[in-house]
């Protein structure tokens, strides 16, 4: 974003009466996407979503086909992850839109914007975290219910022990680690998607309030 063209023209619409010429300048500003923080996150919200596409269509196809069609389970729990991801992003985008109108009063109306982004953003790290272990349990309690271990191996299991990778509590151990792993990978991910643009945004509102308190 020209954060100088953007305050020069921002002064002048607070300082007085804006005419329309002014507000149509700061949403050409706003919109230009070779310097625009909102346009960016635009472009990596698609990103995200291609992305995201790519990961889970195939697995659901997978679950879907494979196994006689007995783990189709696990592909429905994807699918309903896929419609809650879609609302997600469908408010995300339309946010970013409102953020390019120049209707409002700018100052004040990016402020709350910014704020409702950063709600989003940090509602979707830690749903991002928390679907790890969920959808790992679901997955396993699907596969132990669609195919049971034979009769008196669970009894077998005990007496004989097996080894330890296969015991459950390793793997109930594991996913804590990388539960937690996931949690700063995706505080990584989205501060390299939006963080940073969200920041350029605020120092911008930070000088405009130094420059008119």
């Amino acid at each position: 974003m020209e954060l100088d063209s953007l305050k020069y023209v921002w002064r002048t619409l607070e300082s007085a009466p804006a005419p329309e010429k002014s507000r149509e300048q700061i949403s050409a500003l706003l919109r230009k996407r070779s310097g625009s923080a909102v346009a960016r996150m635009q472009r990596n919200l698609r990103g995200e979503l291609i992305l995201i596409l790519a990961t889970y269509t195939p697995t659901i196809l997978f679950y879907f086909l494979e196994f006689d069609g007995k783990l189709s389970g696990i592909s429905w729990a994807f699918i309903l992850l896929l419609a809650i991801l879609a609302v997600y992003f469908h408010r995300k985008n339309k946010l970013l839109r409102a953020m390019q109108c120049a209707e409002h009063t700018l100052r004040s109306s990016l402020q709350q914007q910014i704020h409702t982004l950063k709600k989003y953003i940090r509602f979707y790290v830690q749903a991002g975290t928390i679907m790890i272990p969920i959808m790992t349990i679901f997955t396993w309690l699907i596969i132990r219910w669609k195919f049971p271990p034979a009769p008196g191996a669970d009894l077998f299991y005990q007496i004989s022990g097996s080894p330890w990778w296969q015991h459950p509590l390793t793997w109930i151990a594991l996913l804590i680690p990388v539960t937690a792993g996931i949690y700063f990978v995706n505080l990584w991910y989205v501060n390299r998607l939006y963080g940073q643009h969200i920041r350029k945004l605020q120092e911008l509102l930070r000088e405009m309030e130094e420059e008119f308190s």
